[in-house]
């Protein structure tokens, strides 16, 4: 009987066990002589439903060394699945629901479905959450921008990945075409992977884009070669002229619809709208840095609260205590008793 021990398998479930094809992604280190032929039963449960599916492979050959599981497995595979609701789920869409998973691959020998000797076991747990949308912040969608060597914002993949990576394209539109289509069949201005922060500046190497012209851009998140998430796909125009824009009401985003989004883009200022039911006040308010906690953010403009609806503008542009692309915290004391707070990314208006 061969022990459990001369076979390990190596899976990822933040990763690989968010889809019923990521299961098959797992990879086995078999420490055996020779090649062995064998069956892979894959279980896995839900702590709240019990079990949800069970994949057996057809057999395969497990040679020494690290083995990837051949293409195309899941098609030959017997799959069942539970009677339950992310059962259900899983069978029409492809993609594991929240929940708290054990994810157990069972490796046995022979040329049958698994009613051969074991050759090596092994479970993984995990409490899986979906991903939040990738969104991007800026060039705004349908924006008209005069800088022709913009930086490339976006949110963040949360929950946090360990080893993420993201991958920015940036094409130009051609007139009365779909910016799907641009992204798809356009020689790409800008094609660029390896990207470790959700920010990219403009590089240097790649020529100025075109006042007039329309691009369209697009982010997507990785880790090695899985693709976990893709952003919308954003188009904006490169136009100086009578690009400035007075500002009016509708301008001011509401602080609490703010407050909902991941990170706040500011532009050298915060804008927002805030109510305040009390009298006339000097607003409180602090802000933190959270790329670099250390640092004392100093030197904050005075701004006085009136009673009523109120829209705020906080000058940072020439604030010293603001770091070029860092991340920041907002905190809001109101006179009211309650605390509003606003993530955002910091970045220096262009002149």
């Amino acid at each position: 009987m061969l022990g459990a021990a001369q076979v390990t398998t190596v899976f990822l479930p933040e990763i690989q066990g968010r889809t019923l094809d990521g299961l098959l992604q797992a990879k086995f280190s078999s420490s055996l002589n020779s090649r062995q032929r064998v069956v892979l039963t894959i279980t896995v449960t839900a702590a709240s439903v019990g079990k949800v599916v069970v994949v057996k492979t057809s057999p395969f050959d497990l040679q020494p060394g690290v083995n990837s599981l051949p293409g195309g497995m899941l098609n030959g595979a017997s799959v069942q699945f539970g009677n339950n609701k992310i059962a259900t789920i899983l069978r029409q869409a492809g993609f594991f629901s929240e929940a708290d998973y054990e994810y157990c691959f069972e490796l046995t020998s022979g040329e049958s479905h698994g009613s051969g000797m074991p050759v090596g076991q092994q479970c993984f747990d995990y409490a899986l959450k979906p991903f939040s949308p990738l969104m991007l912040t800026s060039p705004m969608d349908e924006d008209k921008i005069c800088d022709k060597r913009p930086n490339f914002f976006w949110q963040p993949l949360l929950p946090a990945i360990p080893g993420v990576q993201y991958r920015i394209i940036l094409t130009k539109v051609n007139t009365g075409q779909r910016k799907a289509d641009a992204l798809r069949y356009n020689v790409p201005l800008i094609n660029q992977s390896f990207i470790n922060t959700p920010m990219m500046y403009f590089p240097p190497a790649i020529p100025e884009l075109v006042e007039g012209e329309k691009y369209a851009w697009q982010v997507t998140a990785y880790r090695g070669d899985m693709l976990l998430q893709s952003s919308e796909m954003w188009v904006f125009t490169v136009q100086c002229k009578d690009s400035s824009k007075a500002l009016t009401p509708e301008s001011f985003r509401d602080i609490d619809d703010l407050a909902k989004g991941n990170f706040y883009l500011a532009n050298g200022y915060i804008r927002f709208a805030v109510r305040n039911v009390y009298t006339n006040v000097k607003l409180r308010y602090d802000i933190q840095c959270l790329t670099a906690p250390d640092k004392k953010v100093k030197y904050l403009p005075v701004i006085a609260l009136q009673q009523g609806n109120n829209h705020i503008e906080i000058d940072l542009s020439e604030n010293r205590s603001m770091q070029d692309g860092a991340y920041y915290i907002l905190t809001l004391h109101l006179p009211d008793g309650t605390t509003k707070q606003l993530r955002f990314l910091f970045k220096k208006e262009v002149n």
